[in-house]
This record gives C-alpha cells, structure tokens and sequence, in this order.
C-alpha cells in the first residue's frame, strides 16, 4: 500500500549493568548508552527496559542491525585497591 510503513514488533534480550549508589540503583544498557535509574533494582529494571522502548522506537532500520548484532564478552584485569 503507497505511503503505508510496515512495523515489525520484536522482543529481544540485552545486557543491563546494574549498580548500586547511595539512594538507589543505576542501570546501563552499554551497546545503545542507555541509561536509567531506580530507587529499587525492581524499579532501575522498570525504568530502564521503558527507556529502551522508546530509543529503539526512535532509531532507523540500520541502528537496529547494529544494536542487536552486537557482541559481548568478558575482559580481565588487574586491579588494587590505592
């Protein structure tokens, strides 16, 4: 149909990095910089998968490929406390 976009609805999985402050939780979806906060982890879960929703309805057909092909791995590294 002329001037008629055809959406496809998909769910997929990501990888949030969650971590505490002092009032509450911060969450970080790394791949599209997502970021939200939560009083509550069950609330930064809340916040963050709202703010993904509205990114991925704002980005074009090709920032979707990208986002979703995304890989993730773990690194090693030395660390000490000063």
């Amino acid at each position: 149909m002329p001037g008629h976009e055809e959406h496809h609805t998909r769910t997929v999985s990501l990888t949030v990095v969650y971590s505490a402050d002092e009032d509450g939780f911060n969450a970080l979806e790394p791949v599209t910089g997502t970021t939200s906060w939560g009083k509550t982890l069950a609330e930064a879960k809340e916040m963050i998968s709202e703010a993904l929703e509205l990114y991925f309805q704002e980005v074009t057909d090709d920032e979707l490929t990208r986002a979703l092909s995304a890989v993730t791995g773990a690194v090693s590294v030395a660390v000490s406390a000063a």
